[in-house]
């Protein structure tokens, strides 16, 4: 095929390659733009129920769709025992999130507590001091009923020495450390409970505009396949 002066003969390898190339980075847009879908659906749901009054529960009351409602619970804190849950990321800095279980009343199930963040001291190796729990007989907050791990950094390993590092929620091996039912949700501590770690809850780890963003670099590599595509394979003719 000829352009004026210029000749279009790409080789066998060169199509291949480019097609092959250039599926991939349109794949991998496409992708971004579905997980960008995905956090936008999450998002609107937890915005929406952040909208709604708090719902007093007890342990019998139907647990099916709690994800991310404001709920309420009577009980009182274990004060001895805390899980850190390890590599959180806030504003740059790592840390843990502090969860403490809670003792429903009238009950013999537990709820864990996710009392929020704090940054980890000079050294991970120095276990840090947990500052005491006071829900006052109630504790507020958004329900969330934790799934598998997107990246599962290790697994849940116990022991009898508390406070307790873990790398994801994981509620059937947390299970193990009672006699007690644990309820199958976290309760994500309400602003406004008294606590003194930061509470800045959001389900969605990277905003939707960062997986669109994504999407934009993968589009742009597929046009500059095909451009370069196009651009080697021109040759001009004697």
């Amino acid at each position: 095929m000829k352009f004026g002066e210029r000749e279009f003969d790409p080789s066998r390898w060169s199509i291949l390659l480019t097609a092959a190339g250039t599926a991939l980075f349109v794949s991998l847009g496409m992708w971004q733009l579905e997980r960008a879908a995905f956090k936008d659906s999450i998002q609107a749901r937890f915005e929406q129920r952040l909208a709604e009054d708090y719902h007093e529960l007890t342990a019998t009351d139907d647990l099916a769709d709690v994800q991310y409602r404001k709920l309420r619970f009577r009980g009182r804190y274990h004060g001895a025992h805390h899980f850190l849950l390890d590599n959180q990321v806030h504003r740059g800095r790592a840390g843990y999130q502090v969860i403490t279980p809670f003792y429903l009343t009238d009950s013999d199930h537990i709820l864990l507590v996710n009392r929020g963040w704090a940054a980890w001291g000079a050294s991970r190796e120095q276990v840090p001091e947990i500052l005491p729990a006071d829900a006052g007989g109630t504790v507020s907050g958004i329900a969330f009923v934790p799934g598998e791990p997107a990246l599962a950094l290790g697994e849940v390993e116990l022991s009898g020495n508390w406070p307790q590092l873990i790398p994801y929620v994981d509620l059937v091996a947390l299970q193990q450390q009672y006699s007690e039912q644990l309820l199958p949700l976290v309760l994500w501590l309400a602003p406004e409970q008294p606590g003194a770690y930061v509470r800045e809850w959001d389900p969605v780890w990277l905003p939707p505009e960062k997986s669109r963003a994504y999407a934009v670099q993968w589009f742009s590599f597929a046009t500059i396949a095909l451009i370069l595509f196009v651009v080697l394979n021109l040759r001009k003719t004697e």
